[in-house]
């Protein structure tokens, strides 16, 4: 499905309001303009009822009351910025399984940092409970502002480094707004690439059920049911949803693309040589340990420079299984004729498995009564091995809840000047309770150690002792991650005074946010084990205005001259712990003629670091031993520094855009829009750990060590650092410092374009689209000074071109839809030569028939042609933040409504 680009994309009343409301116009959002919400200003209306007012689930309430995302001026639409917007049968439509899926069908939505698929681009490698952010523009997760009728939300993940709006039930949305334009001026920090808006279905009377199940030819299955109920009366409403997904562990061994070993297919040979049995390396050479194990016996049989590879596929979960529950509960009231109040709040949790391989690389001395060299006098020798077969797939739990509370007044003030203030206050909570973490390496060391063959660890290939093994793996890496967000909002607009081309129009207002942290780290055995804590909390007190002049309206217009508007923003915000920021922005609207604007803004945005940023223990910060694609086309093993920088500063960026928006009158229906837009996005923090392309692409040489001697490895080691991997000395080839700096640079310009057409043949109701998104360019600095390279369609960054068009019918009851889904191709550098990816295409389809007013049944298939995801030369054979695992969905939905 096809969620289209419109013209400020905040619909009225009337007409407008019905087209948005009918399932087989839903997926042309028809373009909205300052005239139009101006006709209807005079109409009586029904005051908005809370910070952001829905139009789809309000048909009485008149334009002037509206607020729309992008702008804090009832009534104004965002001047100078483009609105994405995904209606409420969108959503109903949509064939996925969460509100982040959702928005992940949007071209300028990019899959790169926090995901379920996992990935390490972007920090994504830290996202330990498999949460899901909303990435504008492939910038950060960091650099998009999530807000909920117009309210943040707690921060979410264990470094409270992203937000999954999943938190919120799909079905207890009206609408979807995305403004992919800077917007720091008017909410503040974060909305660097953009905002995204989920507003409520406020006035909801009735009750409606949903319930989708998919399957696939693998194993994996997707499942949902929803619930909403909502009464209103004279002066008041309320409503509750409640929504619960599942989907089951997609694993690798069910996926014929998802491969280590891609000899095949001009790849690399990427497969692990901790296999049972394993590898040994003496006298600097490798030997395979054979089948039914080593001894003296038979050490004469190994052959130099051999190594066993073996690959975990049917244990590795390319997406890992997951249940989440959410509900809302939103309710207003009118006191008198001139005060409201309102309140709302969620609660989301979300809990799965992960599983581990019990893979070692030990060090067995010579008193180790197992103890084996094909090297005469060895003192110690270098085993690789698992113990998979004896302890099978280590799982590890992990779990997460969120919820947010707030509640407000809003009056009648004085003229058409209207007040309103709220008090928010949520929490978040996310633990990766991981108790059996892989192998504890004092564990490892001192059963390599033991003398006593009954209780001594053989590497071997021989058999152990299962108390052995439960001790090795007794290996605490819990981590448990709190915020607690709270607000203070207030914020007084209205009309200042007339002039010939209407109402100028103002809105001031001020907020005070206190933000807190929390972060642990439990790391040791069940017996001895230690906890390493941090926390903190800034407060953020902000000011903020907007002005709205409409030089030329519907009272003064001309040939040539239809209409002329300008806007004016600016937010300060102060911080306890590093200073202050301004920010303003700049809009304007120009229409020579109706059915034509041309708009272009321009702003400044920033994003404060956040508290596990800047701390130096939280967040897992510490030693880790990686393993990662090196130059010489193998998997090396090296020691990955993570951790925060107390010294960073705000990431700061310039954002300018331009373009046209059509809706001709001359033919009813159709709407086109195309922007340029432009970002100079400057002192970006890097975390580097993890990154793709770390140890090949020349960008992030001055960040890693290869070859470092053992009085290096061995002072990081003793350095007090926290060591939260086991880490062996004798394997390590690199050392890369991935601690977070204000590194980057990126400077991006593109178009975002979008067309649609609906029309009708008869009783036959037809509509076709597209949208997408061309980036021009996209150069980007990892250190400063080393000077910019282009890395646009390059692996770990966003690429070129993205689109989704469709074509979908309405007749009588029955309703169906085709999408096509595009991602150009690009390069992987992570390889020498470049290895050129193709582009990635997939069809979904959608069947529904309105058995009556009350019920619909529905079938979706999601990827059609079951294409599975181009072929990178890379760890797995697939690239998970550019593409999806999940081969084709057939999913069968039901709706009621009363």
């Amino acid at each position: 499905m096809t969620f289209r680009a419109s013209l400020n994309t905040r619909t009225a009343i009337g007409s407008v309001a019905m087209l948005l409301a009918s399932p087989a116009m839903a997926q042309t959002a028809q373009p909205v303009t300052q005239e139009s919400l101006d006709q209807t200003a005079d109409q009586d209306s029904v005051p908005a009822t809370a910070p952001e007012t829905p139009v789809a689930d309000i048909n009485d309430n008149a334009a002037s009351e509206i607020v729309v995302t992008g702008s804090r001026i009832r009534g104004v639409a965002p001047v100078g910025s483009n609105v994405i917007a995904v209606t409420q049968e969108e959503i109903a439509q949509a064939p996925v399984n969460s509100t982040n899926d959702l928005l992940r069908r949007v071209p300028q939505v990019i899959s790169l940092g926090a995901n379920r698929q996992g990935g390490s681009a972007q920090n994504g490698a830290a996202n330990a409970t498999r949460g899901a952010g909303i990435n504008l523009r492939g910038l950060s997760t960091n650099a998009t502002l999530l807000l909920y009728d117009g309210k943040r939300f707690p921060p979410q993940g264990t470094q409270g480094q992203f937000t999954d709006p999943s938190a919120i039930p799909s079905i207890a949305l009206s609408r979807v707004e995305v403004v992919a334009d800077g917007a720091s001026a008017i909410y503040g920090s974060d909305a660097v690439a953009g905002v995204v808006n989920f507003i409520l279905r406020k006035d909801f009377n009735g009750i409606e059920a949903r319930a989708r199940y998919g399957i696939t030819d693998t194993d994996y299955k997707e499942s949902l049911l929803a619930l909403i109920g909502g009464r209103k009366w004279d002066g008041g409403w309320v409503m509750a949803a409640g929504e619960f997904t599942k989907n089951t562990d997609l694993l690798g061994g069910e996926l014929d693309f998802y491969r280590n070993n891609n000899l095949d297919r001009g790849g690399r040979d990427l497969r692990s040589t901790n296999c049972d049995p394993g590898t040994l390396t003496a006298g600097g050479r490798t030997y395979a340990i054979p089948q039914g194990g080593l001894t003296t016996a038979n050490v004469g049989s190994l052959v130099p420079n051999t190594r066993n590879q073996c690959e975990f596929r049917d244990i590795e979960q390319v997406i890992p299984n997951q249940k989440r529950w959410s509900g809302v509960l939103a309710a207003s009231q009118e006191v008198t004729d001139r005060i409201r109040v309102f309140a709302d709040g969620f609660y989301s949790k979300r809990n799965g498995t992960l599983l581990f391989n019990s893979t070692v690389n030990a060090t067995v001395p010579r008193t180790n009564p197992f103890f084996v060299s094909p090297v005469a006098n060895a003192q110690t020798v270098t085993v690789q091995t698992n113990f998979l077969d004896d302890l099978g797939p280590i799982p590890n739990p992990y779990r997460s809840n969120t919820w947010n509370v707030s509640a407000g007044v809003e009056a009648d003030l004085f003229g058409d000047f209207q007040g309103t203030v709220y008090y928010a206050h949520g929490k978040s909570e996310e633990v990766a309770d991981r108790k059996r973490s892989g192998v504890n390496g004092g564990a490892l060391n001192a059963a390599l150690a033991d003398t006593n063959p009954a209780t001594a660890l053989n590497v071997f290939g021989g058999p152990n002792n299962p108390a052995t093994l439960a001790k090795i793996t007794d290996n605490y890496f819990v981590i448990t991650g709190r915020t607690k967000l709270d607000v203070i909002n207030a914020k007084i607009d209205g009309s200042l005074l007339s002039l010939p081309g209407g109402d100028v129009r103002i809105a001031v207002g001020g907020e005070h946010r206190v933000e807190y942290t929390y972060t642990d780290l439990w790391i040791g055995t069940s017996a001895v084990n230690n906890h390493v804590t941090d926390d903190g909390k800034r407060n953020v007190d902000a000011l903020f205005g907007e002005l709205f002049i409409p030089v030329v309206g519907a009272g003064n217009s001309r040939p040539g001259l239809e209409r002329l508007s300008l806007s004016i923003a600016g937010r300060y915000e102060k911080y306890s712990d590093f200073g202050s920021t301004k920010n303003p922005k700049l809009g304007i609207n120009y229409s020579p003629i109706a059915g034509v604007t041309l708009k272009s803004s321009y702003g400044t945005s920033f994003r404060a670091p956040t508290f596990t940023e800047v701390s130096t223990v939280a967040g897992g910060a510490g030693l880790y031993f990686d393993t990662l694609p090196g130059p010489g086309g193998t998997n090396l093993q090296g020691i990955g520094i993570a951790g925060g920088n107390p010294s960073l500063k705000p990431e700061k960026a310039k954002t300018f855009s331009v373009g046209v928006e059509v809706t001709p009158a001359l033919v009813p229906g159709f709407a086109a829009s195309l922007n340029y837009f432009f970002i100079d996005y400057t002192d970006q923090i890097q975390a580097l750990r993890g990154t793709a392309g770390l140890l090949t692409n020349p960008i992030y040489a001055s960040f890693v060590q290869f070859n470092p001697t053992q009085a290096e490895i061995q002072a990081l080691i003793n350095s007090g650092l926290p060591i939260n991997a086991q880490i062996n000395p004798a394997l390590v080839t690199y050392i890369q410092d991935g601690r977070r700096q204000n590194l980057g640079t990126s400077k991006m310009r593109g178009l975002d374009f979008t067309a649609a057409y609906n029309w009708n043949w008869g009783d036959l109701e037809l509509d076709a689209g597209i949208q997408g998104t061309y980036i021009m360019d996209y150069l980007f600095e990892a250190v400063p000074g080393s000077g910019l390279r282009d890395v646009l369609d390059t692996f770990g960054f966003t690429q070129k071109y993205r689109s989704q068009a469709d074509v979908g019918a309405k007749w009588r009851g029955l309703t169906t839809r085709l999408t096509w889904n595009h991602l150009g191709g690009y390069e992987n550098t992570t390889v020498t030569p470049f290895q050129k990816v193709s582009n990635y295409d997939t069809v979904d389809a959608l069947v529904a028939y309105d058995i009556n007013q009350n019920i619909t049944l529905g079938v979706d298939v999601r990827n059609l042609f079951n294409e599975d995801p181009p072929f990178v030369n890379t760890t797995n054979g697939y690239d998970p933040q550019s593409s999806n695992p999940i081969p084709r969905l057939i999913s069968f939905s039901a709706r009621l409504k009363y």
